[in-house]
């Protein structure tokens, strides 16, 4: 998509300026006459990135656009009816440039191409792969069940998230309530008695939450823009990458979550009838671990080489061990395609099974934190009554 400023004639002879974005100029011409404007002049400012389409938007697309080209209807004509959804300004602005296209002549995989960024690589690749074996309606249904099951492990991912996020939140307002509230009102008690190390610890914290909370704010800004800045350095987060599939027993729920992803991936790819070296190509960006990807030089290296795809996977670190082994039985029996698919749907079962086990993992460590911190504040109240108490009985 473009944007282009232009100077326009109403049917009253006054001109009009304004901006508008459109693929091309006869877009921008044809759009401007259905608001009764007619271009007079116009200038192609710079290019706008289209917003990226999520899982449930690409599965509903693609099963509906397989389904009318599975009855015969035009590609052209099925965009059209599409396109005449109720739909979000953004997505009709998408799909009715794809429409234009299609109009041109330009292939339905180059369309989305040109779209900066809107639809995935993984589908622009498939759909060309459609194309050029003549099957686009299935390459586009094989994609709607790919979408679909991105969407459900989202959809698990945020249910399951729910809880350990309402534990954090939870855990900040009792900090923030003991701390500037609770904690005050006690310590006022002692008066000038000499307090224990801990107690005297908290009332700093205490002290500086209440009346220097402005700096506290900047502090934890500054943090977070550090560790955003520090997280995008290619080095550190191939470590973090590399960390997720190394750590005690997070790390192998993490593999199986990785491998559903390559797994489904490939599957669709290789069953499309992409060849392995660029349904690998293309699968080693999806995955999610920049660790992972970067042992992918290697497996297509020795792909090209002559190895099977079982064996080259072996060297990856990070899947589990059971892809390369139900791909070596597939090898061995020709039923490669087959036994893919079982694959994946196998380890998109696990994968959700994965995240349930790693937030109860998550659920306990929360509860933990929560409980060395109270424990804490009432230890540093605690202990000065018990002194006094023992100054009293003295």
């Amino acid at each position: 998509m473009a944007e282009y400023s232009y100077i326009a004639s109403r049917m009253d002879g006054k001109t009009v300026r304004g901006t508008l974005t459109a693929v091309t100029p006869e877009q921008l011409k044809e759009n401007l006459r259905r608001q009764e404007l007619y271009l007079l002049k116009y200038e192609e400012k710079s290019k706008v990135a289209g917003k990226r389409l999520k899982a449930r938007q690409l599965a509903e697309f693609c099963r509906e656009l397989s389904s009318m080209l599975g009855t015969g209807v035009s590609l052209v004509r099925a965009m059209q009816i599409i396109n005449h959804r109720d739909l979000s300004p953004a997505m009709k602005s998408t799909f009715s440039a794809l429409s234009h296209e299609l109009k041109r002549g330009v292939s339905l995989s180059e369309a989305m191409q040109n779209q900066d960024g809107v639809f995935p690589e993984l589908l622009i690749n498939m759909v060309r792969a459609g194309e050029s074996n003549g099957r686009l309606d299935q390459s586009l249904l094989k994609m709607a069940d790919h979408y679909d099951a991105e969407h459900r492990t989202n959809q698990d991912i945020r249910g399951a998230m729910t809880y350990p996020m309402i534990l954090v939140v939870i855990t900040l307002l009792v900090i923030i309530a003991v701390f500037t509230f609770i904690f005050p009102t006690f310590i006022g008690v002692f008066g000038d008695m000499e307090l224990p190390a801990i107690t005297q610890a908290m009332m700093g914290i205490s002290d500086f939450m209440t009346h220097q909370w402005f700096l506290l704010i900047i502090i934890v800004l500054a943090a977070a823009m550090a560790v955003y800045w520090i997280s995008r350095i290619n080095g550190v987060r191939l470590a973090w990458d590399k960390f997720k599939v190394k750590c005690p027993k997070a790390g192998n729920l993490m593999k199986i979550i990785y491998t559903a992803r390559f797994a489904r991936t490939f599957s669709s790819l290789y069953s499309s009838g992409l060849t392995i070296l660029n349904a690998l190509q293309i699968s080693r960006d999806t995955i999610g671990n920049r660790y992972i990807a970067s042992q992918f030089d290697g497996v297509i290296k020795l792909v090209r080489q002559g190895s099977s795809l079982s064996e080259a996977l072996k060297q990856v670190d990070g899947f589990d061990v059971k892809l390369t082994e139900t791909i070596a039985v597939g090898e061995e029996t020709g039923r490669v395609d087959e036994l893919l698919l079982k694959t994946a749907e196998s380890f998109d079962y696990e994968s959700s099974m994965a995240i349930k086990k790693l937030v109860k993992l998550i659920e306990p460590v929360m509860i933990m934190i929560m409980s060395v911190i109270i424990l804490t504040v009432m230890l540093s109240v605690m202990l000065p009554i018990y002194q006094l108490y023992s100054n009293i009985d003295q």
